[in-house]
This record gives structure tokens, sequence and C-alpha cells, in this order.
């Protein structure tokens, strides 16, 4: 898109309905998303709220007295898509190339095959028992030729979505939400049981808002999405962070690397303590939260209750609320040639959203739905739900989503991040920020190095494999517990610009590669 004359908001839309295509378990047109945009030239930077809402008739009580699964799968737990009138709102307001352009790749793609990614390979050998019993979900990720779900490798084609992705390449938002596609999609709901209406998709409103600004030291300001997105808990997480005045000699030997990983940590549980109290502005007053969440003087304050050499029981932090733990979205990070960018983070929620998939349109529609939170389920620790994160026709569930962009103090976009994983997005965005920004390693180290993870409940650090058996040991010394997990829990994609040059990176565990020119 670049090479054609586009920019970044471009090559973020036709990555994105690329990456709905090839990654449909993570992200797609059933679901919705979250956009930072920076504008170089006029130094103006934007955020695109494309959030899924619930319906017209959803009600805070409906999974009350049901299957806890009943918020997760099948029909009551997809929230109204808002992908497409997303990238049509990006576009018309910030694009350049002719809407129709930004999908005929994928068309393609999706009309004459495509090789399964390793990505997508992984997903369906996970999920191979859902995907065999799904129907719907069968007639998509069932290779005929072979007599067994498509593997690495495979050539997999899309006939039903391609079609649905070329009527809207023609025809634009309209045809989705108010015109010839709008019909097929309604039936493919009401067929899975959904209670969403044509009113419902009809009356869909992306929100542009203001985006967060924070100011580190050194200058560097991060641009990242107000709630209800995880921008704010990022925020937080880094000015807290920023306070320690971090080196690299902070990791350079066992004893340091020990203390700051705690002191991250520590950081951590404070924040999700926090998140607890956030939800969608719109239906619920959380800015005098945000504002101490996004305060430096607020941040000071929690760092000094962080002991350097303890850990504590997870009521010290504080935690009001229960909060939430979804598994799966996609991130991407661009860059164009004028020195603007996007950070965007796109999820249909859990792994193949809803477990549900059009056969008529061939979407898989999201389970967006059990972002929410719901009377009368306390957890294992005697927690109650958020009130603020309750359903409510037409209101955003809370999420950890947080596509940030970093600039120095010239307004140069220094780097684009921004990562997949549900609850673990946020966190480790922060881990690797703290690496590149403070902690002397370039971004593909950070990227790729074994991470930590920590969201107050369940009260215990995840550690990927090959994370250092002695500082896991002197963790644990300070009373902290640490459980392993597989690598692949969370992905980051970013691009780190330094020094003239531009450093673009995926994330290993999730394959795929960088494309520039």
């Amino acid at each position: 898109m670049l090479l054609q004359g586009g920019n970044a908001v471009d090559a973020a839309i036709a990555a994105l309905v690329c990456s709905g295509l090839t990654s449909p378990q993570s992200m797609g047109i059933g679901g919705g998303f979250f956009m930072t945009i920076y504008n170089r030239t006029t130094r103006r930077s934007t955020i695109i709220d494309a959030r899924e809402t619930a319906p017209e008739k959803a009600t805070f009580d409906m999974f009350v007295g049901k299957p806890k699964s009943a918020s997760a799968i099948g029909q009551l737990s997809i929230a109204i898509p808002s992908e497409i009138k997303g990238y049509w709102f990006a576009h018309q307001k910030y694009g350049r190339l002719p809407w129709k352009i930004l999908f005929q790749d994928s068309i393609r793609m999706a009309s004459y095959g495509f090789t399964v990614p390793i990505g997508l390979h992984s997903a369906i050998m996970d999920a191979k028992l859902l995907l065999l019993a799904e129907p719907s979900l069968k007639k998509a990720f069932f290779n005929n030729e072979t007599g067994d779900l498509f593997k690495l490798g495979d050539k997999m084609r899309r006939p039903q979505l391609a079609q649905t992705m070329r009527t809207i390449a023609s025809e634009g938002v309209d045809a989705f939400y108010n015109g010839s596609l709008t019909n097929k999609i309604i039936q493919d709901l009401k067929e899975i049981g959904s209670i969403i209406t044509p009113a419902d998709l009809e009356n869909y409103q992306v929100q542009e808002k203001k985006p967060l600004e924070i100011t580190l030291n050194g200058g560097i300001r991060v641009i990242s999405p107000p709630a209800p997105s995880g921008g704010v808990v990022l925020s937080f997480i880094l000015n807290i962070l920023d306070g320690y005045n971090f080196t690299a000699s902070d990791i350079s030997t066992i004893k340091s690397k020990t203390l700051t990983y705690h002191r991250y940590i520590e950081s951590l549980k404070f924040a999700y303590a926090k998140r607890t109290g956030l939800a969608d502005d719109k239906f619920v007053q959380v800015m005098g939260l945000i504002q101490s969440l996004t305060s430096r003087k607020f941040a000071n304050s929690i760092r000094q209750q962080i002991s350097d050499n303890a850990t504590y029981d997870y009521r010290y932090y504080g935690p009001t609320f229960e909060t939430g733990n979804t598994t799966s979205t996609s991130h991407l990070s661009v860059l164009d040639q004028e020195g603007s960018a996007v950070s965007v983070t796109s999820t249909i929620n859990s792994r193949f959203g809803s477990q549900r998939r059009g056969k008529r349109t061939g979407i898989i529609f999201n389970n967006e739905m059990n972002d929410f939170s719901f009377p009368n389920v306390i957890n294992a620790w005697g927690i109650h739900p958020s009130p603020a994160n309750f359903i409510v026709p037409g209101k955003r569930p809370l999420s950890s989503m947080c596509p940030a962009i970093f600039l120095d103090r010239e307004g140069k976009v220094i780097m684009v991040l921004g990562a997949a994983g549900g609850s673990r997005i946020t966190t480790i965005t922060a881990w690797v920020a703290a690496h590149v920004l403070w902690l002397g390693e370039d971004i593909e180290k950070a990227i790729n190095k074994p991470r930590l993870h920590h969201q107050l409940l369940p009260p215990n650090i995840e550690y990927e494999p090959g994370t250092d058996k002695s500082i896991l040991w002197n963790l644990e010394e300070m009373g902290h517990d640490c459980t392993e997990v597989p690598a692949g829990k969370s992905i980051v994609q970013g691009i780190h610009i330094k020094d003239g040059r531009i450093y673009p990176v995926c994330d290993y565990r999730k394959g795929g590669q960088p494309y520039g020119y």
C-alpha cells in the first residue's frame, strides 16, 4: 500500500483485512479494534474506537443462572461487530488510497488460496476437537483434499468470505450495516440464535477520541487510547517504572535483575488492582480515576508503597472488583515514509471468538460479551464483579488492548508498539517498552526474551520457558509464587526507530515477518 502512494492508515487497514483472513482465530470482520494514529506532518494524534458494543436486547443479568460458557460460546456471547465500520471511518477521514484497493490482495488470497501460517496451524491443532465438532467452523477449516483439518503449508481458501469482502470493497460500509449484506449477516446471526438486530448494526457508532498522553523522563511522550482500552493501565505502569530511573546496569547482574523485575511485578499488581474500577466512560463516571492513573504524582505515591524486599497478599494492593482474562487478539504496527504511524489492536476476543461462523457470509463472530462483568459471580478469591463493567445496551466492555506510539521531544516517532494476548497485553507492552526505553536492549531482544506477567489475581508470576532460574529462585525467596506457562500466551509487534534506522520486529511466538521498503 505504501508503494502505491498510500499512508500508514491505508497500510494498516489493508494489513488488518489480510490478518483477518490468515489469523481468523484472533481477529476479523466479525470483531472490533482500537487504533492509535499519529500524523508526523501535523503532529496530531487521534484514537479510533471501534470496540464492539452490547446489543439493544442485552441486559445486565442476561447470563445470571446460565452456564458459565454462555457468555463465551455461542449466540449470546456475540457483541455488535464493528470492525468494518471502524475501517471505513479511519479510511474516510485519514486514508489516501481508494477504499477498494485495500481489499484487493485479501480477496485474491481468499478466492485462490493462501498458505496456512504457523499461527493458524497452531490454533487449529489446539482447537481440533472444537473445529471438528462445530459444523460452521468445520466447513471453513476442514481440508476435503486431505480428509483432515488444514495444516501448516496447506493451501486454504475462504470463498464465502471472499465474496463478502468483494461486496464490502465495491459497495462500502453500508453493505455491511444497512445494505446488500445486512440481511445475510442477520440471517447468519439468527441461525446462531443471536439477539443482534438490523437496528443494532445500523445504529452502531465509531467513536473518535482524544488520546491519552503521558510524558516520561527525557521528554518521551506516550500516546495510547483512553477507557475502555488498556491505555490507562499502560500509562500508569510506565509512570511508576519511570520513577525508578532504570539503566542497563539494572539488569546487568542476577541481584540487580531480580530487584528490577520485582519492581516491575509489583507495579503490575497495583495497576491491575486499579484497573477494576475502569469502564466505558460514556456510561460510567471514571474521569477521576483516569486522571489519577495518568498522574505522575499518583504514580509516585504508589511507588512509595512498593517494598524492595517483599511482596504481599493481594489485599495489600487494593482490588475492589474482579479483573477479566481474555485470550486472543492481533496487533499491527505501521510506520510510513512521511514518519506518521499507526498502532492498532484488533480482536474477536477468545480464540475463534464465539466459535460460530456465518454460513452465508463466512464471518467468524466475536464473543466480546464475555469481556463484561456479571452480577453474582464471585471469583475464587472472594472478589466481586465490577458494577462499572456490567452490561448496558450500547456499552463497550473493558479491554486490555493498548496500541501505543512513543515520540521524542521533537515529535518524531521512536517506537510503535502493541500486543495480543488478552489480559497480558498491557503488561507485556510495558515489559518491552521498559527494556527498550530504559534497560538498554534492542527491540528484537526485548520482544524475543522470556517474559514475566502478573495481573494480581491469580496471585502468581507467570514466566516463560528459558527464564533464568536464579531470578525465579530469588523472586520466590522474596515471597512471589512463580508458574511456568508456554511461550505464545502473548504476542508483541513493534517498530523502533533509533539513530535514523528503522527496526521492525514480529514476535517469533506467532510467526510472520515485517514488510517494508
